[in-house]
């Protein structure tokens, strides 16, 4: 705007300077015009007047500047100071010497072919006949305007460089209470009454947009604070691939390395089933792609955003499904295996009641074959009973029986339980500690240390023992089943408490179980708040170290 100022006043300054100029100048030049018939008219009337008085003057007459003519009375030129006469044509046709003749003298203005410039004529009649013409060029008055121009020419450059000054002081001025005007504050008064339809109009503008701004600010806080919190990755992709907005799930679930996301959504993650899940959004489709990586499993969703039919970008969501898939591949292997499990004692049971029914089976072998009826059937009725057990756990609904429970107590009773069947292999059962009491379930209480008690028995070497310790401590319940058995190698130590996990296989071949026992302990132990661990040693033994939090 201060320029704008500037130039426009400097401008109007040149421009009104010029035509001052050109005005002046055809004033100048009408005047030094008239001035200049005026010296002429006075010239010719000296000079008749010494003619009439002297034949000889014009002859004797010293230099002058201006052209002097005499032409008698039949137009044949007498004298002229600048030509010779004899060369000079008759001037009877000339304009001023007809006008002369007719109304005593004449100024005609003209231009002369003979000189080439334009030349004011005057003519004045004499008595006897004879006009006398005097021609000054109209050149003199050009040269008398030069003479003017040359000051006004400078008094022109210093108005245009005083004007230049000003202009900047006076734009400078005329912009700086507007560049100090305050927009946002309605009670300001505007420096120009003419600025206020368009101040008011800026204020209003500003209040809109202050207002959209902040609700773009809220929408965007809000956005960001969901997304932040999802526990789901976000990704807004456009066409190029960039990455318009995430969250920080999706940084993580997809194992970036920094906090910041980069620019492109493929150097995030490069891997096949991302980028595929991607492509096939940007082509217009939605997809849904598994990616695998260290261990986890993730899906991700991805759908194309359009605008006008045309597809700008896609958003992408990646979840966490590792647990879900981890659930899939157990219930598949514990369908399979419980599929195994039933196969081989209904095969026994199908096998032998064929023979019976086919009547080939001998009178006194019937009991023999019942026997292994009976125990099949109570190996699949102790599976199923088993499974029913897990499958209630698995619900997480609240136990109903919860009551003060005495560890060393239901230690001691399951020892007795146990010790027929312990003494079969020569183990010896021991306890010890104290009494400590939890709330929690009776029964899963005494479910807990009987399996372990059977499989440390059932795992056991010959001649070997078990000891059960309860411990009393200020945290809590500590409960620890140790057995001098064939132990569990490292690597397997996390695995014992899947569903039908076995480390010895051959050795399950002559242990009777349904191999859910450790199973259904460590869902009973989480049950009632308590956390299981495993010490054990291949070869060597193994303890298993059981603690519930005091409440």
């Amino acid at each position: 705007m201060t320029r704008k100022i500037f130039s426009s006043i400097l401008s109007v300054s040149v421009i009104v300077l010029l035509l001052c100029l050109i005005s002046i100048s055809g004033i100048l030049y009408g005047y030094f015009g008239n001035v200049i018939k005026k010296e002429l008219r006075t010239e010719a009337d000296i000079m008749v007047q010494q003619i009439e008085e002297d034949d000889t003057y014009l002859q004797n007459m010293n230099a002058i500047d201006n052209r002097v003519t005499l032409v008698d009375a039949d137009g044949k030129v007498l004298f002229d100071s600048q030509a010779d006469p004899a060369d000079m044509e008759n001037h009877n046709g000339r304009q001023e010497i007809k006008e002369a003749r007719a109304d005593g003298d004449s100024t005609v203005t003209r231009y002369s072919d003979t000189l080439s410039t334009k030349t004011i004529y005057y003519a004045k009649a004499l008595p006897d006949g004879k006009v006398l013409r005097i021609a000054q060029q109209q050149s003199m008055a050009v040269l008398l305007l030069k003479g003017v121009v040359a000051p006004f020419i400078a008094i022109l450059v210093a108005i245009v460089i005083l004007a230049t000054i000003l202009s900047r002081v006076i734009a400078k001025r005329i912009v700086e209470p507007i560049n100090d005007l305050d927009l946002d504050d309605s009670e300001e008064e505007e420096p120009y009454h003419e600025l206020a339809p368009l101040v008011t109009k800026i204020r209003q503008q500003n209040h809109r947009i202050q207002r959209q701004l902040e609700e773009m600010e809220r929408e965007q806080k809000e956005f960001k604070e969901i997304t932040n919190n999802m526990g789901e990755g976000f990704l807004l992709l456009d066409k190029n691939l960039e990455i318009l907005s995430f969250n920080k799930a999706a940084i993580e679930l997809l194992g970036y390395g920094d906090e910041e996301a980069p620019d492109s959504a493929f150097e995030l993650n490069r891997s096949k089933s991302f980028r595929m899940a991607i492509e096939d959004a940007l082509s217009g489709k939605h997809a849904q792609n598994l990616l695998e990586t260290e261990g986890k499993c993730y899906s991700v969703m991805a759908s194309p955003a359009f605008e006008a039919d045309e597809v700008v970008g896609c958003v992408v969501i990646v979840v966490d499904v590792t647990e879900k898939e981890q659930r899939d591949r157990l219930r598949r292997e514990f369908t399979s295996n419980v599929s195994h499990e039933l196969k081989t004692p209904l095969t026994t049971i199908y096998g032998v009641s064929d023979m019976m029914a086919e009547g080939i089976v001998k009178p006194n072998d019937v009991k023999s074959f019942g026997k292994n009826i009976r125990e099949e059937s109570g190996r699949m009725i102790q599976l199923i009973d088993d499974i029913i057990q897990l499958s209630r756990l698995d619900e997480d609904a609240p136990l109903d029986d919860e009551l003060p429970v005495d560890l060393f107590d239901t230690a001691h009773d399951v020892i007795d339980r146990l010790r027929d069947h312990a003494k079969e292999r020569g183990i010896s059962l021991y306890l010890d500690g104290e009494s400590s009491v939890i709330t929690g379930s009776p029964a899963l209480c005494d479910e807990i240390i009987y399996n372990l008690c059977e499989n440390a028995i059932k795992y056991n070497k010959e001649n070997g023992s078990v000891t059960i310790t309860v411990h009393d401590l200020r945290e809590g319940t500590e409960l620890i089943v140790e057995d001098t058995g064939i132990g569990i190698p490292y690597e397997y130590r996390n695995r014992v408490f899947e569903r039908f996990f076995r480390v010895d296989k051959s050795h399950s071949q002559v242990v009777d179980g349904t191999g859910l026992g450790l199973s259904i302990v460590k869902h009973a132990v989480a049950r009632m708040g308590g956390t299981i661990e495993v010490d054990s040693v291949e070869g060597a033994g193994t303890k298993m170290i059981i603690r519930f939090p005091r409440k």
